[in-house]
């Protein structure tokens, strides 16, 4: 009998490996964390204690050098492409926090490095695996939506800005809320398109608020000369098939709510809305609608995430989230950016 763990090394020890990611691998009775590695040597050591491994290092390239089955990125965002392709190449399977990466070029890069070496690469983009978009996914594939013509995608807020480096200075994150709230809804939205081609994006991309004192920050205050990225983004979409999409991102923003994050689709047979998964339709000539779901149970959906990882490495099946999916996702954030550059419409690269 095999009693061999499964062995994870965490790349990245701070806040998301700590709040939700070691509590995921911790509940798999399957896995052992075996080291953590962060460029605080103080961030490591807790990490790693915080998940019961014996190894923290401040270079993830040794711990590379141990006895591993699979590396969990969840460092700032440019640090993802050099991590993963270093654990793809030393023969690792990778989930890596979202974005995957800041560029087409680079998800490619890694994707295509995974399918030759037959490794497993997965974004986590755990909204995926809450109750409200399983639910909203089984009713569109049941053909309740018909074909999908338009979206929007919302994931704006009031006074959210996240104050660390590794948000807000592009040398290290590669852009704002685009990057790092669009992404869910942008992400989740595709999923239940069934991600059509996108082909090309208007966009704009700004600081409106980020470098002043207009709006408080409900996070607290963050270093304004180091401000470097975007507080709000919009774009639209088309895609090959004739639909449309309109994206709005912002960390700041004069709205009631301090968060709305949605994606509603429009079909010819349906509607549905996440996350509180309510549908419109008509009915033998009525109108009508509902709840798919509970909102509320969304049980742990990073570890629902995480679960779904080693489930696909030790049983072969293929990436929950596949980097085919993701290049789609950040090809439209990238063409965001490159349209406001060019000042007019752009392809979307892929």
């Amino acid at each position: 009998m095999n009693t061999r763990k499964f062995r994870v090394g965490l790349i990245g020890g701070g806040g998301i490996a700590q709040a939700v990611h070691i509590p995921g691998w911790k509940n798999l009775p399957e896995v052992e964390i075996v080291g953590v590695a962060d460029v605080s040597e103080a961030t490591a050591k807790k990490a790693a204690a915080a998940a019961g491994a014996k190894h923290a290092f401040t270079d993830y390239r040794d711990l590379l050098n141990l006895d591993l089955d699979a590396v969990d990125i969840c460092t700032p965002n440019k640090v993802h492409t050099p991590a993963a392709l270093a654990a793809l190449n030393s023969g690792r399977h990778v989930l890596c926090e979202k974005p995957l990466a800041v560029s087409t070029a680079e998800v490619r890069q890694m994707g295509q490095l995974a399918d030759r070496k037959k490794l497993k690469l997965m974004t986590a983009q755990h909204q995926r695996f809450t109750a409200p978009a399983v639910a909203a996914k089984a009713w569109v594939d049941a053909g309740h939506l018909g074909e999908a013509y338009h979206a929007r995608v919302r994931a704006m807020r009031r006074a959210w800005l996240p104050p660390a480096a590794g948000f807000i200075d592009a040398k290290l994150s590669g852009g704002g809320p685009c990057m790092d709230i669009g992404v869910h809804a942008l992400d989740l939205c595709l999923w239940l398109m069934d991600f059509p081609k996108p082909v090309r994006v208007s966009g704009v991309s700004r600081t409106m608020f980020a470098k002043g004192k207009g709006i408080p920050n409900l996070w607290g205050e963050w270093d304004r000369k180091r401000f470097s990225v975007e507080d709000f983004a919009a774009g639209f979409v088309h895609f090959d098939n004739g639909a449309t999409m309109v994206l709005e991102a912002a960390w700041m923003c004069h709205q009631p709510e301090n968060e709305e994050m949605t994606a509603q689709l429009f079909g010819t047979r349906g509607g549905v809305k996440w996350p509180n998964a309510e549908f419109t339709t008509v009915i033998n000539g009525v109108h009508a609608q509902g709840s798919l779901t509970n909102p509320t149970a969304v049980p742990h959906p990073h570890w629902n995430e995480i679960a779904a990882f080693t489930d696909c490495v030790i049983n072969d099946k293929p990436s929950p989230v596949p980097w085919t999916e993701t290049i789609k996702v950040i090809g439209i954030l990238e063409a965001v950016y490159r349209s406001q550059e060019k000042g007019r419409e752009v392809a979307v690269k892929g």
